[in-house]
């Protein structure tokens, strides 16, 4: 797994200073990659490989069409979109059949549209809706198809093929996907929809939270109420009658492809709050096998990719935001971008390509950046039938388009047959005749999944395990008392932990430490501490004291003298178990290296950040240099649970800790979670002291709290501003503007209470740094005027009716069995109302942003422009805006 950025984008960013029109950009550099284009071009500003030609087709903002986010291709070779919150348009390119002058968009006449994902197949246009807050279209999530019931070449006909009930925001049904045979459909959808009762699944139902220690929930309420299994994606005949999850586990998929070996591919949101955070977990490209578990949880509670119970990304892209996965194959391009994956990232605006190397019964990745523009927000695309490559830009409302992209360059275009790759194919093979076992029960094959429960590829051995795991529980049960391999017999112990009783745990728990652990590679160690957490999170008993004594035997010797992942996954384990002793030794660990490592680093932001985009990455990379060591705040976290072994002088290094780590960066969260563990850790400390520990923080709160100091409040005269005259503003202005004025009046509008730019300011807005790679001053205009227009679900708040006609309208922060706390003011978080859970009559989504409309009315023109210009830059004051203003 490497990220291989091969482009020279700070070269390119240079050059994009000083360039006003179309200019051929000639630039080479070596590539590992065989194959790949290394010269760049820029057209429209939009930086693509030499040899590429890109062409604007289509603009749907200019029609009133929407902003678009999904396409499909029908066998006469007509193109179908969706806008996220509106109607289905059917488009006709010019070709020889189509003898037109422009291509023809009309809208199609069915009641149905905000399609996240459509498909084309045997005269069935499938649409698989996420329908959220709407005032146009009365139509529920979910899959429908659409057909021409009259004959005569109109769509007209829309069935019903299943219904998800409730709203889901952007984290609903997403995509479709046709299977190679083409006699199945896979859809993918977000982790806001609750798999439903009654499904077939290959991935076993015994998913659950999993953590040894309490997970602490996102402080900004996003998904919080959400429980495991998270995101998924199911198999479903045509008719959708029946549904098979195939697996689970991920945040929010937006889309899925297959490469030429029939192999599903998903690429995964990170949630960007937690960067820095040792649960963050980047974007990712991921190979969904059969049965497959991600482990993705809710807030602190995100499985680390080396648990042997979910399978990692094979590659990792760090920051974005993951839209559209298409597979290369038939298009009319040089053949090695043919066979890959291209990857849509909707917030840096950048396209990769992922040549995939087969490893194993999995591939390893060669990741480049294939396409890039500032704004680019990409949505979708597929494969034409003319071999070009068509997709979208748009979501959100943003400003919208179709693009074209073919190749005119000099290498041969002839679209290969590509077939299965050779190399692989036995070990795929063997992984996919365990797959036949998860949705078969076979006696017979026991010892089949017993003999590669210890397989050395990772996947392999995870489809045995969920093999094993789909057959009769009375059957393997006892294998784990004749297996010699210590890795069968953890992969055993970790299967009976998820199926057994606390009679059968406790005796597999016997067994289990009768291994020479320490003796281990590294990922049998973690495989082995991880099969001892889920035996004893699953164990349902009190543990006797001789029961910990034992573990305490056999794990602390190695603690802490062994590798940043097993101490940290020994430091819970002891934790959980009230072993005073790790106090010490843990302490001295969080009083050294507090600078960040490069492995810590790439834990969250693999490869170069800045090479993918110079000036939004360079800022993501700027707040690294004060990041705190994520390691650290595992131990923290840990320790925070430990009830006993305290003395004064541990307390003060402790909580000293939480001083140092306040003044450092981190994502928008960071400081929140800080603080929530640090609210865990004081429940520990007698009450008559709690003051004196809290107090060895506040300074660091203080510090971080204090954005509105020196503030200038703007002179004036204000306005009731428009999205006119926002833009009219801007553009007489935007020659004189200045990076302190705007950096200023962001905090004098109180931007910054909710909003932060390269991490200053609140947390319960969007962040802003990277909102000029998608926004153009339109998009920016529109979203302060009228803040209600798109909400992102992360942000929106719930309406909660009570009795006597009582609304609360807000968050969730905290919920009991009983209750919830509920955050009403995004200016101020802290304000909390408590709510009964049986006094809620109904609940449902706000279509009222918590962004007031008017905040920048007090502005005259120079100081708005001022402010649009910092928000464009990202707070890069070295930013082409102020020097293209002088």
């Amino acid at each position: 797994m490497k990220l291989q950025p091969i482009i020279p984008y700070k070269k390119i960013a240079i050059a994009r200073y000083l360039l006003t029109s179309m200019l051929l950009i000639l630039l080479s550099c070596k590539s590992e990659t065989d194959g790949a284009i290394n010269e760049r071009i820029l057209m429209d500003n939009i930086s693509i490989p030499k040899g590429f030609v890109i062409e604007k087709m289509y603009s749907p903002e200019e029609h009133q069409q929407g902003s678009w986010v999904s396409i499909t291709q029908d066998d006469l070779g007509r193109l179908y979109t969706s806008d996220q919150f509106g109607y289905l348009y059917q488009i006709t390119l010019p070709s020889e059949t189509n003898k037109l002058d422009s291509l023809a968009v009309k809208r199609l006449d069915v009641e149905i549209g905000l399609a996240q994902g459509l498909l084309w197949h045997k005269d069935v246009l499938y649409a698989l809706v996420n329908s959220n807050v709407n005032r146009d279209l009365l139509i529920h999530s979910g899959l429908y198809k659409i057909t021409d019931a009259s004959g005569d070449g109109n769509l007209d006909k829309v069935d019903t093929l299943r219904v998800f009930k409730g709203s889901f925001g952007e984290h609903g049904p997403h995509n479709i996907e046709l299977s190679p045979d083409k006699n199945s459909l896979y859809v993918v959808l977000g982790n806001r929809i609750v798999i439903p009762d009654g499904l077939d699944s290959y991935v076993p139902k015994v998913w659950g939270e999993d953590n040894i220690l309490p997970v602490i929930t996102d402080p900004s309420g996003h998904a919080n109420e959400i429980m495991a299994p998270g995101g998924w994606v199911a198999k479903i005949d045509l008719e959708s009658e029946e549904w098979t999850v195939h697996n689970v586990g991920m945040r929010n998929t937006y889309d899925i492809a297959f490469n030429q070996d029939g192999e599903l591919f998903g690429f995964d949101s990170d949630m960007e709050l937690d960067l820095g955070m040792p649960w963050y977990r980047p974007i990712r490209l991921c190979h969904l096998t059969s049965g497959s578990e991600f482990g993705w949880r809710k807030g602190t509670g995100k499985f680390p990719e080396e648990y042997p119970d979910n399978l990692p990304g094979i590659a990792n892209l760090g920051q974005g935001s993951p839209t559209g996965l298409m597979n290369g194959e038939g298009l009319r391009f040089p053949s090695y971008y043919q066979n890959g994956l291209y990857l849509f990232d909707w917030s840096y605006g950048t396209m990769y390509f992922a040549s995939l190397t087969p490893k194993g019964s999995s591939y390893s990745v060669e990741i480049e950046e294939f396409l890039s523009g500032v704004p680019l927000p990409l949505t979708n695309g597929i494969v034409g039938h003319d071999g070009s490559m068509y997709f979208l830009t748009g979501g959100r409302r943003l400003e919208s388009a179709l693009y074209k992209l073919t190749y005119t360059g000099e290498e041969s275009t002839e679209i290969r047959n590509l077939t299965e790759n050779i190399q692989g194919a036995a070990e795929r093979n063997l992984r996919r005749e365990l797959e036949v076992l998860h949705e078969q029960k076979a006696a017979d094959k026991i010892d089949f999944i017993i003999e590669n429960l210890d397989h050395p590829d990772r996947f392999t051995r995870f489809a045995a395990r969920i093999a094993m795991e789909n057959q009769d529980y009375s059957i393997w049960k006892n294998e784990i008392y004749n297996s010699k391999s210590p890795l069968k017999t953890i992969v055993l112990a970790i299967s009976i932990a998820r199926h057994g009783t606390d009679v059968d745990r406790f005796r597999v728990l016997d067994k289990l430490l009768e291994i020479n652990w320490s003796s281990l590679p590294e990922s049998q160690q973690v495989d082995f501490i991880r099969a001892i957490e889920l035996l004893l999170i699953r164990t349902e008993e009190k543990l006797p004291e001789a029961v910990i004594k034992r573990l305490t035997d056999v794990l602390i010797p190695a603690y802490p003298k062994s590798t940043d992942i097993i101490n940290r996954e020994l430091c819970k384990t002891l934790s959980f178990l009230q072993i005073p002793a790790i106090i010490e030794p843990t302490l001295k660990m969080m009083e050294r290296d507090t600078v960040i490592t490069a492995k810590q680093k790439a834990n969250y932001l693999s490869g170069d950040i800045s090479g993918r985009n110079e000036q939004y990455g360079s800022q993501v990379e700027e707040m690294l240099q004060n990041m705190p060591n994520a390691q650290h705040i595992s131990y923290a976290k840990s320790l925070s649970t430990l009830k006993r072994g305290w003395t004064n002088e541990l307390r003060e290094r402790y909580f000293n800790w939480y001083n140092r780590a306040l003044k450092k960066s981190g994502g928008k969260s960071y400081a929140q979670y800080i603080r929530k563990i640090q609210e865990r850790a004081l429940t520990n400390v007698p009450i008559a002291e709690r003051q004196y520990f809290e107090a060895l923080a506040t300074e660091a709160v203080r510090e971080s709290n204090n954005l509105m100091q020196g503030v200038v409040q703007p002179k004036g005269p204000g306005q009731n501003w428009t999205v006119a005259t926002m833009k009219s503003a801007y553009a007489n202005n935007k020659n004189k503007v200045n990076y302190e004025n705007g950096q200023n009046y962001f905090k004098a509008s109180l931007c910054v209470s909710c909003h932060s730019v390269k991490g200053v300011g609140g947390n319960s807005g969007p962040e802003l740094t990277q909102l000029g790679t998608r926004f153009t001053i339109s998009d920016m205009a529109e979203a302060i005027i009228d803040p209600s227009s798109s909400i992102s679900d992360r942000y929106r708040f719930t309406e909660y009716h009570l009795p006597e006609g009582r609304v609360v309208t807000g968050k969730v922060l905290k919920e009991t069995k009983s209750e919830l706390e509920i955050s009403t003011n995004a200016f101020s978080p802290s304000l909390t109302t408590i709510i009964k859970k049986k006094d809620i009559i109904k609940q449902d989504e706000s279509p009222i942003s918590a962004m007031p409309p008017g905040l920048i009315n007090r502005l005259n023109e120079k100081e708005l422009s001022d402010l649009l210009a910092f928000l464009i830059s990202g707070g890069d004051k070295n930013h082409k805006i102020y020097h293209e203003s002088k």
